[in-house]
């Protein structure tokens, strides 16, 4: 017995001695085949046990395994990997990216990429893909419908128009505030500027800076939408960040792209007009404006105005990319051109770009970066406005006066009343040029001191200057002598980023990532303008040609230094905590209150590695984030304490004038706290994902001018007061419906709904009047009231709730509705701002044809019409077709008196007739009747359709690859709104003037055919 207990023990001993003699010690080093850098946190786990590790910041990783054993790579970008163990003890494994899973990678603040299972706050990703299949020139446009919780607005359809982007409501009360997000290109913040002349200026349809990027140039573009995603970048980032990350060369063969396209564009929307009746006044014929004559007789021709002046514009498109390198450098280079002729005569714009970029790897611890981009643009508009502009004077035109023929013999205006001026005429005559030079660029550094610690360095400049001319011709009714403008305006923006990196991992599931940095910005702004007035010699456009000058600066500096640091850990690739603060120096505060700090933190979880249910069919991946955060805003320059400016010399005797605004000289920066919560879930092996996201925006310490006493000598002082809340809802689901070998469908979807409310206002302020007065509308912010509101006078109604009348139109004596008295009183009667807004698009690829579409939606928002007082006026207008008729309003007469009242269906007739139409200031701010109009829609935003040549095409050629496509924008539209595409804001992009619509160049549909070569 002993005998065989001692064999058994024997035995088993040298079982045990050769399991342990077989384990080994494997090494190696995990990289992406994409670039062939190193890939930290991959799992790398013995499949069939428990035992997993994760690489360290350089790729490496460690693990105790037997021969034989299959070590399974997984990381969440990247195609799973298994390979067997062998003899060697070190296994170097190179990861494909999974093109499905690629957006589960993304960029966030100074262009670090990070997991997006980690992030404890809300992004969306945009695709390079995604921009450039809609043609649009101007990158905004191209995300319009694709971002929940941003709102994206055109200021019209002019040749080179801007676009305004906001997300998650307005932040500040200050009327003249930015409240648009920051733009960064790779790691390096530049301006989005669009330079408007005049405050709230609707002069003119001015670009966007950031719409000077070329689409072709752009890898992706991230949207950071809270203050915990945006709070590395500081106080500029207090709307949010746009990050944008550029192409970059690829290790192997060269590679030449080829990309050409043209487009056919016409005004999507134009107001209906009535055709009965004629030139006059009264019914009776009088040359006029206006088309209150007689019926028109057969025989007599007819114009619609808009149909005779919008010509179809076109775009062309053409871009050349040359990339390469090898595992040591790699290069790209880009060179785009598009020219634009647009749909109002005399107007033009284009864009020339290029673009170089490089890497070089001088060791396995320094790495280099750079990149230079120059862009020239610019082009000729027409000047519109609310009150003269080539649009007001075409609202404005008769039916029976062909606007086309508007030359005498001799070249002078042909004229049928002295009111009003050709359209064509004042396009020719009135106009804007500009050339703007602008040199984008970047150069930075990165030592890897060891497999845990990294430095990085970055410095880059954006440098532009933009030289306009505003001419205006002798004899024009807003310049009876002539004038002209030159205006230069100089933008200069340096920023220098350097920071630290440590990541280390602690154990089998502990890794901890921190970083500490050093920011400066310094932003030099000028603007010079030289205003010339009665013109020498007509039709001679220059500055020389006048007998008067004024000129005007408008210098502006600002200079930024900031720390930050943000400490990231993770448990077990599962749990991931951020924490992060910066603090901030700014010259535009007092030295006093110029420091300020602000804090963030977040927490993810993703729950469904705890409940194992990675490989679940039905519900295979959900995470939970949290997020808390602060960010700070500084003033504009210039605004603390008081300030002077020299008067031009008279008789020899120069003069200093004192500003009549004085700032605080206690001013402190506003602040944003936002609260944010939020979910991602994927279903069916992650072929349906949801994102949902609840956030909750506090902003305190307005920076607002607050109208003062003028017995102080001052008329206004700027303060901190006032408090203004966001809440914002946003969903966000994709879909892939079908995927098979060749036939492959994706649905996309997103709903987003954003409120903001008044809390408080300055002390001894009841109201600020946040858009520019007008002759016809009011948007005023009181506390309790929401960004965007308007103030009228609606029609009076009964508000009895005990009456069965209650809710109707009381009608006077005279037989209209009553308007309430006093018209010094204000009330609400609607808002600016959608309800929600959402986007609903498709790709179906099968073989190699690919459809795909975007649907945008927004429900709700009052806008103000503008120009339909006009044609209400004018008599233009379809909505005039009722006239000289009796009519009996549907409402209830007073039979009492006002004390008591006693109502009874309303029975008195009345005419509507001109004056009716004409009628009124107070009826023009009521929104039953004139300007105020319901703004939804549903539009197809895009629709492209794209056909890649099958290579055995092209097997014999040089050509690797070749596709044919037509793209349509802004194709389709259904609203409710009467007049033009009620998305144009008359006030342009630069603008927080939401609401006012019609007056500039209406917004185009475009239909692009565009090929597209790779060789």
């Amino acid at each position: 017995m002993k005998k065989k207990l001692l064999l058994f023990i024997t035995v088993g001993f040298l079982l045990i001695s050769q399991t342990f003699a077989q384990q080994k010690t494997i090494t190696g080093k995990v990289t992406s085949t994409e670039d062939g850098l190193p890939i930290p946190g991959v799992s790398v786990k013995i499949k069939g046990t428990s035992t997993v590790v994760q690489t360290a910041n350089n790729g490496g990783y460690s693990i105790k395994a037997n021969e034989n054993d299959v070590l399974v790579f997984s990381y969440v970008s990247m195609i799973t990997q298994e390979k067997t163990v062998g003899s060697t003890t070190t296994l170097d494994v190179a990861m494909v990216p999974d093109s499905k899973a690629l957006s589960e990678v993304v960029v966030t603040a100074l262009g670090i990429k990070q997991q997006k299972r980690s992030l404890g706050y809300a992004t969306q990703d945009i695709k390079a893909a995604d921009i450039t299949n809609t043609n649009q020139s101007n990158v905004l446009n191209a995300l319009k419908g694709k971002a929940s919780g941003v709102q994206i607005t055109s200021s019209g359809g002019a040749a080179g128009s801007g676009t305004r982007v906001q997300i998650r409501g307005i932040n500040s009360l200050n009327p003249s505030a930015d409240n648009q997000p920051l733009f960064v290109v790779d790691g390096i913040p530049i301006s989005n500027s669009t330079d408007l002349i005049g405050i709230n200026s609707d002069n003119f349809q001015n670009p966007n800076r950031a719409g000077d990027i070329n689409p072709e140039d752009i890898e992706t573009m991230t949207i950071l939408k809270g203050p915990a995603a945006s709070v590395l970048y500081g106080l500029r980032a207090a709307n949010g960040a746009i990050i944008i990350t550029t192409k970059s060369g690829k290790s192997g063969k060269p590679s030449f792209n080829f990309k050409s396209s043209v487009s056919f564009d016409d005004v999507t929307k134009t107001p209906p007009i009535q055709t009965t009746y004629g030139n006059g006044n009264g019914g009776a014929y009088v040359p006029s404006v206006n088309s209150w004559g007689p019926k028109i007789e057969s025989g007599i021709p007819v114009y619609n105005p808009y149909d005779v002046f919008f010509k179809t514009g076109h775009q062309t498109q053409n871009s050349f990319t040359f990339s390469g390198g090898n595992d040591n450098a790699t290069y790209f280079t880009s060179i785009s051109n598009s020219e634009q002729k647009g749909v109002v005569p005399n107007s033009d714009y284009g864009k020339t770009s290029i673009r170089l970029s490089g890497t070089l790897k001088a060791s396995e611890k320094f790495k280099f970066e750079g990149s230079a981009n120059y862009i020239n643009s610019g082009g000729k508009n027409p000047r519109t406005g609310i009150t003269s502009g080539t649009i007001f004077y075409l609202m404005r035109h008769t039916n029976t006066v062909n606007p086309a023929d508007y030359l005498n013999p001799d070249g002078t205006e042909k004229t049928y009343n002295a009111s009003i001026q050709n359209p064509f005429y004042f396009t020719e005559n009135a106009f804007l040029k500009d050339n703007v030079n602008r040199v984008i660029g970047n150069l930075g550094a990165e030592f890897k001191a060891n497999d845990w610690l990294t430095f990085n360095y970055k410095a880059g400049i954006d440098n532009y200057t933009d030289f306009r001319q505003i001419y205006n011709e002798k004899g024009l009714l807003i310049s009876t002598l002539g004038s002209m403008t030159e205006q230069r305006i100089s933008y200069s923006e340096v920023n220098s980023n350097f920071y630290a990196r440590a990541s280390k991992q602690f154990g089998e599931k502990w890794f901890v990532n921190f970083l500490l940095g050093h920011s400066y910005t310094h932003i030099n702004r000028t603007n010079l303008s030289l205003n010339g007035a009665q013109a020498v010699v007509p039709n001679v456009e220059s500055i020389n040609n006048y007998n008067v000058y004024t000129t005007l600066t408008y210098p502006g500096k600002k200079n930024i230094i900031g720390i930050f640091g943000d400490l990231n850990v993770s448990y077990d690739n599962t749990v991931f905590l951020s924490v992060t603060g910066r603090n901030d120096w700014s010259s535009t505060l007092p030295q006093s209150n110029r420091s300020f700090f602000y804090p963030s933190t977040s927490l993810s979880y993703v729950f469904t590695e705890t409940l194992g249910l990675q490989q679940n069919d039905v519900f295979n991946f959900g995470k939970l984030r949290l997020s808390y955060a602060e960010v700070g805003k500084d003033a504009d320059p210039y605004q603390i304490g008081e300030y002077y400016s020299t008067l031009a010399a008279f008789d020899g005797v120069s003069g200093v004038r004192r500003d009549i605004k004085i700032g605080s000289e206690s001013l402190r920066p506003e602040r944003t706290k936002g609260l944010e919560v939020g979910g991602e879930f994927h279903f069916f092996k992650s072929r349906l994902t949801l994102d949902a996201n609840y956030a909750i925006l506090n902003s305190i310490d307005q920076i607002v001018p607050v109208p003062i006493s003028y017995a102080s000598g001052y008329d206004i002082f700027v303060t901190n007061a006032g408090k203004i809340r966001n809440k914002s809802l946003e969903f966000l689901l994709t879909a892939t419906v079908v995927k098979s070998d060749d036939f492959k469908w994706d649905v996309s979807a997103n709903w987003s709904r954003t409120k903001g409310r008044v809390l408080s206002m300055p002390p001894g302020v009841n109201e600020i009047q946040f858009n520019p007065e007008s002759p016809w509308v009011k948007q005023i912010i009181k506390t309790g009231g929401r960004p965007g509101d308007w103030y009228g006078w609606p029609y009076t109604r009964v508000t009895d709730q005990n009456s069965e009348y209650n809710g109707q139109l009381v009608i006077g004596a005279d037989g209209y509705p009553i308007i309430p008295q006093p018209l010094s009183n204000n009330y609400l009667i609607g808002n600016a701002y959608p309800d929600w807004t959402g986007g609903l698009g498709s790709t179906l690829a099968y073989k190699g044809i690919t459809f795909s579409f975007m649907f945008n939606f927004r429900r709700g928002g009052d806008v103000f019409d503008i120009p339909k007082t006009q044609r209400f006026s004018t008599g233009i207008g379809a909505e005039t077709q009722i006239r000289d008729t009796q009519v009996i309003f549907k409402g209830v007469k007073n039979i009492g008196t006002p004390e008591a009242p006693i109502y009874a269906p309303n029975d008195k007739q009345v005419v509507i007739d001109q004056l009716f139409y004409a009628n009124s200031f107070p009826y023009k701010l009521a929104p039953e009747n004139n300007g105020f109009q319901d703004a939804s829609w549903i539009r197809l935003q895009n629709v492209s359709l794209s056909y890649e040549l099958p290579k055995s095409w092209l097997n014999k050629s040089f050509i690797k690859s070749a596709s044919i496509s037509a793209t349509a924008n802004n194709l389709w539209l259904s609203t409710p709104f009467i007049g033009f595409d009620p998305e144009a804001s008359a006030y342009g992009a630069g603008s927080n003037s939401v609401g006012y619509v019609g007056t500039g160049v209406p917004t185009t549909r475009s239909i692009f055919l565009g090929l597209n070569v790779n060789f």
